[in-house]
């Protein structure tokens, strides 16, 4: 069985935010959301200048081992795949959803709301394309080649062969909150600090 993710490349990335706007493009993802979104790590206060620990993260569903939306809607808009995948069904039930306990539920943030019908939305790895056997739209748009897409099951797939280049570097990263089981995004960082969750802040415009 597949197990599909990601690995970023924080090093490289240069913060085109093309990812963003391939992401756009293919899911026509309602006004002021975005599924994958280019945060900037904006510590300073560890890290002064001229040695600030700026970087840019591209965030996005981290397709967690357990994720925490699935229980929490009570429509069953989310599965979580066999291959690793956390897929969004029929959002129109989201309609008559007035508590949304999935926006509260996603340690991450990245289920977006549309204010104007109360439908929620976010990453699903793109997954129509992936069972096509073809690229998510994010990996494929990424100019600086940052984003790897893959199935981390396959020993010889270019996910786990980058993350078994570096796993002995500490430089392979995961996004950690909630419950802290995991998901199927890594990043690499070497050359600034590792923050997690700490001090993002994002320019993109938002709806709320």
């Amino acid at each position: 069985m597949a197990r599909y993710g990601f690995v970023i490349n924080l090093d490289s990335c240069q913060d085109h935010r093309n990812c963003m706007v391939a992401c756009k493009h293919k899911t026509c993802s309602f006004l002021g959301s975005h599924y994958i979104e280019c945060m900037t790590n904006m510590t300073t206060d560890k890290y002064p200048y001229p040695n600030s620990n700026t970087y840019t993260i591209p965030v996005l569903c981290q397709h967690c081992n357990e994720p925490e939306c699935v229980p929490a809607c009570p429509h069953g808009v989310f599965t979580k795949r066999e291959d690793g995948i956390v897929t969004v069904g029929d959002t129109t039930v989201c309609m008559s959803c007035d508590d949304k306990p999935c926006l509260k539920a996603c340690p991450f943030g990245v289920i977006d709301l549309d204010p104007t019908d109360g439908r929620i939305g976010k990453c699903d790895m793109c997954v129509d394309l992936v069972d096509k056997g073809e690229t998510p739209a994010c990996a494929f748009g990424c100019w600086t080649g940052s984003i790897l897409f893959g199935d981390f099951d396959d020993p010889d797939s270019v996910v786990s062969q980058t993350v078994a280049a570096w796993e002995e570097t500490g430089y392979v990263h995961q996004l950690k909150a909630g419950n802290g089981k995991g998901g199927s995004v890594y990043y690499l960082l070497s050359r600034k600090q590792w923050e997690n969750m700490d001090n993002l802040y994002s320019p993109a415009w938002h709806n709320a």
